[in-house]
């Protein structure tokens, strides 16, 4: 008896078959793509939920903090903790001090910013020095252009720059009020912080309060603990010791609505 199909016949598939056939791979590649998907996701959610209670990063806006700072750097910042004076703080400008924004960021960052992988792009933030904490009394200047926190003279000349000493010294003789902060720039005289924003008069239009002059401490995002960029900039930062060993405030902290103080004057 022969049989129809011998061991060396070559039946071609047909069409169902091979469809079959190709139907794994098709489904190990959808599913590649899947798990690729949940990975990409669990980034996303792990360095939003970092960004949202550990650290951020900003970048330096201005060259008020040369040279600890310069311009362009990107900065981490660390936001646990209660902020403490001499450290390097960015915070929101609630106050107005850049005025208002005049570009729109791009739809990415937007995006980025809504789930907090970038700062959020509808609020512009500043970085500076955190000088004196609610009821510290803060003043300027000795004969060498020195502020006093609460009674102690600092020496501040491992991070200050002057480029005209004369001018950068604005006499003032302030506490600082309940809920709020005293921020200098270390370029002392290329910076718009605190001091600048104690009366009228000191830029065309702006009318002075001692509400501008005093961010709130809500407003602080966190301390700069380190500069991530440029690599040739990469390294950490902390306190400023002067400041750090500056004596506790003696009294409460007074209400903003009872600060009054002798506007600051030039070159004193």
């Amino acid at each position: 008896m022969s049989h129809a199909f011998g061991e060396g016949s070559s039946k071609r598939p047909g069409p169902a078959r091979a469809a079959e056939e190709d139907r794994p791979s098709r489904g190990g590649l959808l599913r590649w793509i899947g798990e690729l998907l949940l990975y990409i996701l669990i980034a996303l959610l792990v360095v939003t939920l970092l960004r949202i209670f550990l650290v951020q990063s900003y970048k330096v806006p201005s060259e008020s903090m040369e040279q600890t700072l310069l311009k362009g750097d990107t900065i981490m910042v660390w936001k646990p903790g209660a902020p403490q004076r001499g450290e390097i703080v960015v915070f929101r400008d609630d106050l107005g001090w850049l005025g208002p924004m005049t570009e729109q960021p791009p739809w990415w960052k937007w995006a980025l910013g809504q789930i907090k992988v970038l700062p959020p792009q509808d609020e512009q933030y500043l970085v500076k020095r955190l000088i004196g904490l609610p009821g510290d009394h803060v003043t300027c200047c000795d004969t060498q252009g020195r502020i006093s926190v609460n009674g102690q003279t600092l020496d501040e000349s491992a991070y200050t720059v002057f480029v005209n000493e004369a001018s950068a010294q604005i006499s003032f003789d302030i506490h600082v009020p309940e809920g709020r902060i005293f921020v200098m720039g270390d370029h002392r005289d290329n910076s718009r912080d605190s001091r600048y924003w104690m009366c009228d008069g000191q830029y065309p239009g702006v009318r002075a309060t001692p509400d501008l002059a005093f961010p709130s401490i809500d407003s602080i995002q966190g301390k700069v603990f380190s500069i991530f960029w440029p690599l040739n900039r990469i390294q950490t930062l902390g306190v400023s010791e002067a400041l750090a060993q500056a004596p506790a405030a003696s009294g409460q902290a007074p209400a903003l609505s009872s600060q009054s103080w002798t506007c600051p004057t030039r070159g004193a």
